[in-house]
């Protein structure tokens, strides 16, 4: 895959792109980057492009002294899509990137198809919890990934806390884009009971949930994630 950047009107993109017919966007985790995608590759199908960003202030994208808000990245996602000329894309999503995902889908534009793997978006967020267990796990965030920058990753911790950036049970019931959830079982981050709901929301929605899996279940079981992505965006 091929590294590049895109110039948007919050900050500068980073991306993995891997040409293809029907463009896919992958929006990683708080605190990764688009490199977790990269084992998926091999298991999707070449008439996918692939496009797995790194999301404003992570990895190699822009670190700007702003507010990260959900708006903020979803502002940064219109203009990448605008701005790549996608008439038709699909997105995927893992936790913070499922919640910027189910939010654009929103406020912005519908994807053709959306994967949405222990996604956040109606659960407790960590902005929410005592200040000791917020601050214990925002350092451990900064400890996963030295290019991970402390203002940029407690500025989201604290603007996720606000109800108004969560989804609504009639926003998720107004989706008419296909739609896969994906849940790890073991999931101690977002409970699969969070997927359920989701499920029970979005219209004709499929949940799938990965057994023995935790909350990143395509870094630890590329394959059988892999596939079951592939098989769901070519249907």
């Amino acid at each position: 895959m091929e590294r590049r950047y895109f110039q948007t009107s919050v900050g500068k993109i980073s991306f993995l792109e891997r040409k293809g017919e029907n463009p896919v966007i992958f929006l990683h985790g708080l605190g990764g980057t688009g490199n977790s995608w990269i084992k998926l590759q091999g298991y999707l199908d070449e008439k996918l492009g692939l496009y797995f960003l790194d999301l404003l202030g992570h990895g190699r994208s822009s670190k700007p002294e702003i507010e990260y808000a959900i708006s903020v990245q979803e502002t940064a996602l219109s203009d990448f899509i605008s701005g790549m000329g996608f008439e038709k894309f699909s997105l995927v999503g893992n936790s913070y990137g499922g919640w910027i995902s189910l939010r654009f889908a929103v406020d912005f534009s519908q994807p053709e198809k959306i994967v949405l793997e222990d996604s956040a978006g109606i659960n407790r967020t960590f902005g929410e919890l005592n200040a000791e267990e917020r601050d214990f796990l925002v350092e451990r965030i900064l400890l996963s990934n030295r290019m991970n920058e402390g203002h940029v990753i407690r500025s989201i911790v604290a603007n996720n806390a606000d109800p108004k950036w969560k989804l609504k049970e009639y926003e998720l019931r107004s989706l008419k884009c296909k739609s896969l959830i994906l849940w790890g079982e073991k999931d101690p981050v977002i409970p699969k009971e969070n997927g359920l709901r989701l499920k029970e929301l979005i219209p004709n929605s499929i949940y799938i949930e990965i057994k023995g899996q935790g909350h990143v279940p395509h870094v630890n079981s590329p394959e059988q994630v892999g596939k079951i992505i592939n098989d769901f965006l070519i249907s």
